[in-house]
This record gives structure tokens, sequence and C-alpha cells, in this order.
């Protein structure tokens, strides 16, 4: 058998895109505007060098449908300048489950599927000798199994029920504040800005 050697040129293409973002706060009605920053990327590749130019164009065709995506549908957690009040919609970006959710999850999933494992091997023990030890031993396998995965629901539980629970807007307000006039505008304020701005060129 003779080996094949397949070789290929990957190609990356990465985008930068700012878009004007419009939200209508929910707390007192004013309409502000932010800028948001988001990159696309994209990849082509080129087998044995034969599509080179396609490759490349693949890619920045990619980076561009990936950064309209973002641009379209994405946001950051900004709030309002005036009142400081974060949108419902940003909450889940805003939200950090407790460091020792994930590790607790991580060791429960992976206990588990140990468990699991041992328990068939015990099921399949029972199954051939029909005892009574085998029997004890497999019911207290599941068992085991069974724990873990009320161990696992439970802390998906509790995650949802903390995320529920959480309120941004529940800190300090004037630290908010502070934030939403150092990355947003109201509309007003926008506009204003921007007929300045078109009335200053015109003296040019």
């Amino acid at each position: 058998m003779i080996p094949v050697v397949i070789f290929w040129t990957k190609y990356t293409a990465t985008l930068n895109g700012r878009v004007l973002k419009l939200v209508p706060c929910e707390s007192c009605s004013t309409e502000y505007v932010y800028f948001l920053d988001r990159e696309g990327t994209g990849v082509g590749t080129s087998v044995y060098g034969l599509n080179a130019e396609g490759a490349q164009d693949n890619a920045a065709s990619a980076a561009e449908e990936s950064l309209r995506e973002y641009l379209e549908n994405d946001f950051d957690p900004v709030p309002c300048p005036v009142c400081g009040h974060y949108q419902r919609h940003m909450f889940p970006k805003l939200y950090a489950p407790p460091v020792w959710l994930p590790v607790v999850r991580l060791a429960a999933v992976v206990g588990g599927s140990v468990a699991a494992v041992a328990a068939l091997y015990e099921t399949l023990t029972y199954l051939q000798r029909l005892g009574g030890d085998t029997l004890r031993r497999m019911t207290a396998a599941w068992a085991v199994v069974a724990a873990f995965v009320l161990l696992v629901v439970g802390l998906g539980a509790v995650e949802q029920s903390r995320s529920r629970r959480f309120d941004p807007n529940a800190g300090d307000r004037q630290a908010r504040m502070a934030e939403g006039r150092r990355r947003a505008f109201t509309r007003a304020e926008f506009e204003a800005a921007q007929l300045r701005e078109r009335e200053n060129r015109g003296r040019i």
C-alpha cells in the first residue's frame, strides 16, 4: 500500500467592526446608545495549494459573516447613564456562578460516570451468577449512581435558583450610573453631538 501524503494550507481572516446599539431603559424610559465592538474570524483551506485565492476569499467571507452576526445579535451589559439600570436581557452576561459550583458539578459527573461503569459490571455479574450477594452489590452500585444523578440535578436547581434571584441593580446605584456614563450616551446627547459635528464640518 502506497502512502498518500496530503498537505494543505489554512488561511485565517480577521475583521473588526463597530455598531451603535440603541437601548430603551426599562426603568426610566430613557433611550441610550453605546458602541459595540466585535471581531469576526474565518478560515479557508487550500489542499495542495490548488485554490489559494479561493481559500482566502472563503476565509474573508466567513469572517465577514461572523462579524455581521456578532454586530446584529450580540450586546454588552451597559447600564443606563441616567438611572444606572441594567436591562433584563443583560443579566445573563453579568451573572457569574460561584467558583465552587462548576468544580463540584464536574466531580459529580466524573464520579457518576465511574459509578455507572461499576454498576453495569455488577449488573452483568449478577445476571451471570444470580446470587444474593451479587444482587446486594448491584443494588448498592445503582444506588450510588442514583445519588450522583440527584446531586447533579440538585446542583442544576441551585444554579437556576441563584441565577433567577440575581439582580445587578441591587448594588451601588451611583457606581452603575458612573459606568453607564463611561460607556454610553443618551440618545438626545448623541444626536446633539452628531448635529454639532455636522455643523462644524460645514464651517470648514
